[in-house]
């Protein structure tokens, strides 16, 4: 029985990984197309981008349910079966915050993209791509090293983020007189922050990971 299921470990942690990694290049995916979305000239009529993020997010979902089934069915897993449901949980609500960031600024009708919006855009695409580097090197959680670095950028990333918002904040109530512009715009960077919050969220179980499995 364990020559059985040594033999049978390399495959089910192949399953997994593969959906993990799956996860993350979605969510980088939707955070490059929200980066595309907000640079260049804003004509929101114009901007396909809005409804690529949509369906991509249906299909962090689907990915999420099949973590969920497979590791059901299966004899063995690669860790424990809380912490893959957590991590693609994590990463699945970096998903839904990208698609609520997304929708806000379609929909809120806002006459410009300001930097800080771009600003924050940029860092949450930057921070996906160091999720998808972090998820990838779990396969290999012996040689910890490109995790750690890769959770101190986002923990960083999300702190930049963090400074962009307050002073972003604080700029708007002070120089824009239109309520409603106030509300929109306050709407959208809280979106955007609270992304970069759940990127941080991600290094949370993956760290947490690699200390019950190192």
């Amino acid at each position: 029985m364990k020559n059985f299921l040594t033999r049978l470990m390399p495959d089910n942690d192949k399953v997994f990984f593969n959906l993990f990694n799956r996860a993350s290049s979605n969510s980088t995916a939707m955070a490059k197309l929200l980066n595309e979305a907000v640079n260049g000239e804003w004509i929101p009529e114009q901007k396909t981008e809005f409804a690529q993020i949509s369906r991509l997010k249906a299909q962090s979902s689907e990915i999420k349910r099949q973590v969920y089934a497979v590791s059901g069915k299966a004899l063995v897993s690669p860790f424990e079966r809380n912490d893959m449901y957590a991590l693609v949980s994590a990463v699945n609500a970096v998903s839904d915050y990208i698609d609520a960031s997304a929708r806000r600024i379609n929909l809120y009708s806002i006459d410009a993209i300001t930097p800080p919006i771009r600003e924050l855009c940029a860092i949450i695409y930057q921070a996906s791509q160091e999720i998808e580097i972090c998820i990838s090197a779990l396969s290999n959680i012996a040689d910890p090293d490109t995790i750690t670095q890769s959770c101190n950028r986002i923990k960083q990333l999300e702190h930049d983020a963090d400074n962009i918002y307050d002073k972003a904040f604080a700029q708007l109530n002070a120089q824009e007189t239109d309520t409603f512009q106030v509300i929109k715009h306050s709407e959208i960077l809280g979106a955007l922050e609270r992304t970069t919050d759940k990127c941080e969220q991600v290094t949370y179980v993956v760290e947490s990971i690699l200390i019950k499995n190192s």
